[in-house]
């Protein structure tokens, strides 16, 4: 695949639809979805970006063990996926009006580096602030990023988000979930060879 045709998604409509609707039964979905072209060029990308230390413990008493840029800028390559994404949600929209809460615009973007046998992050829920969906990319390591029932890690759900998968969230304002205090408590552990991942989030603006 050539430099212009990477993040051309329209080809690729059908599995996110079919990601999405499987958001209504699921509390997350990973289909494959990246070339190892588009993998590589957002990996060299994510590396020359500055990262700083995370906080130790955010929110409700979670731990936090790795590097990260944040605000991390949507420019260049980062920029043509974020609207590549949005094209999908926009299309999938006029289809399903009902389904998100529109205008959708990834305008958070976060960048984390986790060193080997790191202590990953805790369990969590997003904000409420962020809508409709949440997208992660893992770019490179192995690691267990994972869903569960309770912030002591019951029913413990494995996502394999290993490079080339696109893991997708619900967050609040998506049909599928109707209960926003039933957004997903996820978390990353087990970080045997290093993790390196982006986020895309959706943070409704403030009136």
């Amino acid at each position: 695949m050539n430099r212009a045709a990477l993040f051309s998604f329209a080809a690729r409509q059908a599995i996110f639809d079919a990601a999405i609707d499987r958001l209504a039964h699921h509390p997350f979905a990973h289909p494959e979805f990246f070339t190892d072209a588009e993998i590589t060029t957002l990996h060299a990308a994510a590396l020359a970006l500055p990262f700083r230390a995370a906080r130790a413990v955010v929110g409700k008493n979670v731990h936090q063990d790795f590097d990260i840029c944040f605000p991390a800028p949507i420019k260049g390559v980062f920029a043509t996926l974020a609207k590549g994404l949005e094209g999908l949600v926009a299309d999938l929209a006029v289809r399903q009006p009902a389904l998100f809460e529109m205008p959708f615009t990834l305008n958070d973007f976060a960048v984390q580096r986790y060193r080997e046998n790191s202590a990953g992050i805790g369990i969590h829920k997003d904000a409420l602030s962020y809508r409709n969906l949440v997208f992660i990319i893992t770019l490179e390591g192995a690691s267990q990023l994972y869903c569960c029932s309770d912030r002591q890690g019951s029913d413990k759900r494995v996502i394999n988000d290993r490079p080339g998968r696109l893991v997708i969230l619900p967050a609040p304002g998506l049909a599928h979930l109707s209960d926003p205090k039933n957004r997903p408590l996820h978390a990353v552990d087990n970080i045997t060879d290093g993790r390196l991942s982006i986020g895309f989030r959706c943070q409704r603006e403030q009136s």
